[in-house]
């Protein structure tokens, strides 16, 4: 079958950094579509657009491209059907933009939606008139059996985790199976997308890179902790599975072979989980000399790292490690995201990282119902106290598909004007007995600020390093990003 793959473009508000990196899901679900012999293209808005801006009527501003050159290049390749990536739940209303458009345009095209959103939200989704079908969880394997049972004219019921429509009935099949042996899967196909543009661009998550030939990596999936604001759980599963460190290895070589790739930047949520198999990786690429630096954005299972990995780490080419933390106070931390970090063990480990040079970030979220201002107090004297070079202090953020969500929409915690378009983290979206929304983003913008003042003062080398790698990865968004950060303070003074 033709199959057109999407990437949407990205919608975000004034402030907030243009990121850009591979569609590692759609690209791993090209590779087994194309094992198929079925004839893929993928749209890469985001990167294709790149330069295009397009503000909104709720202030917002978009960036890739717009909905009419996508339907241009849906018209020269003439699809079967169409599969639509929706990661995040900010790209619901896009979502709906485009399958409406595809639909005016040619109603014979099926519609497939996938990612967090739709796994989060099926009805919500599958509600929309121009959308046919969703996947859930995990869809390279689903999307395949999708393929042969439309082709076949079979029975969709027999596939799991799909989505679909039955005289305008919801019907959707249990999710139940996850692939076992992610070895069976083929190398992501980044030869349908323009790797050299995203090597120009050099935007990937996490804001920064020390080379221009960047590029993202995922070796796992799944994760066993049970953090209330996360939702993971519905893509990947609580159990943790990894591809092989043969498997890793192979697919860095050809990185460095085919595409000359110079940096990884790890998109797990848990690299180091299975701390044999992550020291197997990193001696595997000190073996193979591939003198590559890399980072891990998404964080680390600091409950899980030692000494000895971080040092292993180091060797082979690591230099900016996230500690996922979430919280200084430890009744907030066991009691009510129910993450099983050991706060005595944190402060040890920032010292073997600072000491064997990796520059060592943390992750703090704060405004749990059930959390107070001194609670989250406790994370901003945390971080100063373990001496991170650099905190991310993040409000909660209620997301469709977690915990959090389910307690706020049952206690009556969402704020009445709760939209997915305000689902980002420095926006409130929770009332609580403790605090309101606005006492809140007050109460996070103004530590942001005094943690910031206080790095700079009392480490100013590399405080001034790291503001020096922001302004010169991209200038603009690191200007937009200061003034609206003063904007904040001065907002709540």
């Amino acid at each position: 079958m033709k199959v057109i793959l999407i990437q949407p473009p990205y919608s975000v508000w004034p402030g907030e950094p243009k990121t850009i990196q591979p569609p590692l899901g759609l690209l791993y679900l090209a590779a087994v579509l194309e094992k198929e012999q079925h004839i893929i293209q993928i749209i890469d808005s985001p990167l294709e657009g790149y330069e295009q801006e397009i503000g909104l009527e709720d202030g917002r501003y978009r960036y890739g491209l717009t909905v009419e050159e996508i339907i241009e290049r849906i018209a020269l390749f003439s699809p079967e059907i169409i599969g639509i990536s929706c990661s995040f739940s900010t790209m619901h209303d896009t979502i709906e933009e485009i399958s409406d458009a595809i639909k005016q345009f040619n109603s014979k095209i099926k519609i497939c939606v996938g990612g967090a959103h739709p796994t989060a939200v099926p009805e919500e989704v599958l509600s929309m008139d121009s959308v046919d079908f969703i996947v859930m969880g995990e869809g390279e394997y689903r999307f395949r059996e999708l393929l042969s049972t439309i082709s076949a004219n079979g029975n969709l019921k027999d596939i799991d985790g799909l989505g679909y429509k039955i005289n305008n009935q919801t019907v959707l099949n249990p999710s139940v199976d996850f692939i076992a042996n992610l070895d069976e899967l083929p190398f992501p196909a980044r030869h349908l997308i323009d790797m050299e543009k995203y090597f120009r661009i050099n935007r990937p998550q996490g804001g920064t890179v020390t080379s221009s030939r960047a590029t993202t990596i995922i070796t796992s999936r799944g994760c066993p902790a049970k953090c209330i604001f996360c939702s993971i759980h519905g893509i990947w599963g609580k159990k943790f599975r990894a591809h092989s460190a043969e498997y890793v290895i192979g697919e860095i070589e050809h990185l460095v072979q085919k595409y000359k790739v110079e940096e990884l930047v790890f998109e797990d949520d848990n690299l180091t989980f299975d701390t044999k198999r992550a020291d197997k990786i990193f001696s595997m690429m000190i073996e193979k000399k591939f003198n590559l630096f890399w980072k891990t954005p998404n964080g680390v299972a600091v409950w899980r790292l030692t000494e000895e990995l971080l040092s292993k780490m180091k060797e082979s080419g690591c230099y900016h490690v996230c500690f996922a933390i979430e919280s200084g106070n430890d009744h907030v931390l066991h009691k009510i995201i129910h993450k099983p970090t050991n706060l005595a063990k944190v402060k040890n480990l920032v010292k073997a990282a600072k000491k064997s040079g990796i520059l060592v970030e943390a992750f703090f979220v704060m405004g749990f119902p059930g959390e107070t201002f001194e609670m989250m107090n406790d994370s901003f004297k945390f971080a100063l106290k373990a001496d991170f070079d650099k905190a991310g202090f993040c409000i909660a953020t209620p997301y469709p598909g977690t915990q959090l969500f389910d307690q706020c929409k049952k206690e009556g915690y969402l704020r009445k004007d709760y939209s997915y378009k305000n689902l980002i983290t420095r926006r409130g979206n929770i009332n609580t007995p403790e605090f309101t929304s606005e006492q809140l983003e007050k109460f996070v913008a103004k530590s942001i600020l005094k943690f910031q003042i206080l790095k700079l003062v009392n480490n100013p080398k590399v405080t001034i390093k790291i503001i020096f790698m922001k302004i010169k990865s991209d200038p603009r968004t690191m200007a937009k990003w200061l003034y609206n950060r003063l904007v904040e303070v001065f907002r709540w003074n």
